[in-house]
């Protein structure tokens, strides 16, 4: 008896994907841990999604699986921040987080579906060659305190 090559975990109606790099950058330099995400202009089941690594590289998954279906996309990119945090200690001398500050890093107009100007197109020929978007200077505007 031989054992299957395929992945029990895929879903049957997971289609064909194609690779797909992001490359994020923000003020000439490279934006690490960004999200990027893909919206279909038609409906689909599964969106494609992934962090960016230190090099701003954001390697397309759609379910966890490499690529991303062929389709046209709007393409958002967020990132959040969390700092200044505020400790206290607690009985038993461990430090315990009493407050901290949440900071959005990226414009609104690329986190956005409705407003962003990023799309890419996603065909059967897509060899995931990086394709770069840049997503204005830096910037940091708090969103929350905790």
């Amino acid at each position: 008896m031989f054992c299957g090559c395929s992945d029990a975990s895929r879903p049957g109606d997971l289609p064909q994907l194609f690779p797909c790099v992001i490359s994020v950058m923000q003020g000439g330099k490279p934006l690490a841990e960004a999200l990027v995400e893909f919206h279909a202009e038609s409906e689909q089941k599964y969106r494609p999604s992934a962090f960016a690594d230190v090099e701003g590289n954001a390697v397309m998954r759609t379910y966890g699986f490499p690529g991303v279906p062929a389709g046209k996309y709007k393409i958002t990119i967020s990132k959040t921040i969390e700092d200044d945090f505020v400790y206290r200690t607690g009985d038993t001398d461990e430090q315990i987080i009493v407050s901290s500050n949440t900071y959005k890093t990226v414009e609104d107009l690329y986190s956005s579906v409705e407003t962003t100007p990023h799309e890419i197109e996603i065909t059967s020929t897509s060899k995931g060659k990086p394709v770069t978007l840049d997503v204005g200077e830096a910037m940091r505007t708090k969103i929350r305190k905790y």
